[in-house]
């Protein structure tokens, strides 16, 4: 086997990356199934309070999240999300089975399974160090990535058959099994004790950790590049990015061609980090992105489909190595007690801006244009990634960097 398998032949982590392949795939059929399931009560609002319901514990209870992980067993925090996970998704199938579900009783099961999430997302980075050698970190992540792109495109298509087929409360249902399938396999793991500081209270290991956050440059310095990249992408990408797919490329299939090319290019980015290595992992992370911001530019002339197809296939490899190489270098430069809450700074830090962009693209289009608003969504995006490369402490992290155990905080 070549060596980029080699993460699979230690057994905790070849059971976790199993527990996040499932609970994926049921994730994604939820999506499609929950979306019509609430269609079928009401209507575009109803669907929006729903998603909101899910959404804003996550925001609201993600810090909280942090400190529980780096003061508790992280396998604990993820093997009890998983079980409320599941047991939220399952009473949400059975309101539907029994012709009882409404908007309101179907959103507060949303936010119950909203803050489970909230709790185990911080965990995620440290479990995965805590279940692979150093040396394999890289290849370990790049492992999740690629599971996770492969079945971010499968699991919708076969949620939608299952919707067709039988019904969307089917669909939760598969969905809730998922979960307690990937409780067991996370309880199955067998890791070595991890050494935990101890805890004074809630707010002051919430302070520490927003020390140990700040006293990194490089972490801050990425979190705060990550915030306003995905400012200026996202919403001008999947608001303006369907409108001139309606008007200038041909329609709804052109945009759907240019979401699965995209798609393809996170799995193909997965198997470019199973074997690729740079020296300046970070700097590479921020460069390889560039090409989201081309991206925009693309849609903004417009450039023929299959030049803009082509340039989203690029991004989606962008953005699975950069994204492969940032936890990695989380994981090697971050010191054990630490890591859960930085990564739930970086969390919070990188999807905050999030909804300002949603609410200004509009009316920003609205009055400069479509094309003059993509233009500079996509000059300021590449020039918030060319900007971060030049901060000496972000090219100062290497991939030989220091293993997190011996690691002092640095500026």
């Amino acid at each position: 086997m070549p060596n980029s398998l080699d993460a699979l032949r230690e057994p905790s982590f070849a059971r976790y990356l199993a527990a996040v392949s499932i609970s994926t795939l049921g994730s994604g059929m939820a999506v499609v199934a929950l979306a019509f399931a609430v269609l079928d009560l009401g209507g575009a609002t109803d669907l929006g309070i729903v998603l909101l319901a899910r959404e804003i514990p996550v925001v609201v209870f993600l810090l909280l999240g942090g400190v529980y992980a780096d003061r508790l067993s992280r396998r604990y925090i993820l093997v009890g999300s998983d079980l409320v996970k599941c047991a939220a998704q399952a009473a949400t199938a059975a309101l539907f089975f029994s012709g009882a579900a409404s908007v309101w009783s179907v959103a507060l099961l949303q936010t119950v399974f909203g803050v489970s999430v909230a709790f185990s997302r911080p965990a995620t980075l440290g479990l995965v160090r805590e279940a692979v050698s150093d040396e394999r970190l890289q290849e370990a992540n790049a492992f999740l990535q690629l599971f996770r792109s492969s079945l971010s495109v499968a699991a919708p298509a076969l949620g939608a058959v299952i919707v067709a087929a039988a019904s969307p409360a089917w669909a939760l249902a598969l969905d809730s099994g998922t979960f307690l399938v990937s409780a067991l396999l996370v309880a199955s793991m067998r890791l070595a004790p991890a050494a935990r500081l101890a805890s004074v209270s809630v707010l002051a290991d919430l302070r520490d950790g927003w020390s140990e956050f700040v006293s990194r440059s490089w972490v801050v310095a990425m979190v705060a590049s990550f915030g306003f990249f995905q400012l200026t992408f996202f919403p001008a990408y999947l608001v303006l990015g369907p409108l001139v797919a309606k008007e200038e490329l041909g329609g709804a299939g052109a945009w759907g061609t240019i979401l699965a090319l995209q798609a393809a290019g996170s799995v193909a980015g997965g198997l470019v980090a199973l074997r690729v290595r740079f020296d300046r992992p970070l700097v590479a992370s921020a460069l390889l992105v560039v090409s989201a911001g081309v991206l925009l530019a693309t849609l903004a002339v417009p450039l023929p489909l299959v030049l803009i197809a082509a340039v989203g296939f690029m991004a989606g490899v962008g953005f699975s190595v950069g994204e492969t190489l940032w936890y990695t270098a989380l994981q090697r430069n971050v010191p054990e007690h630490a890591i859960s809450r930085i990564s739930s700074f970086d969390w919070l830090g990188s999807v905050a801006l999030n909804p300002i962009g949603y609410a200004l693209i509009g009316p920003l289009a609205a009055l400069a244009g479509v094309a003059e608003t993509l233009a500079v969504a996509a000059a300021l995006n590449i020039a918030i990634s060319l900007t971060v490369v030049l901060l000496p402490s972000v090219r100062g992290v290497r991939n030989d960097g220091p293993r997190p155990a011996a690691e002092a905080a640095t500026g």
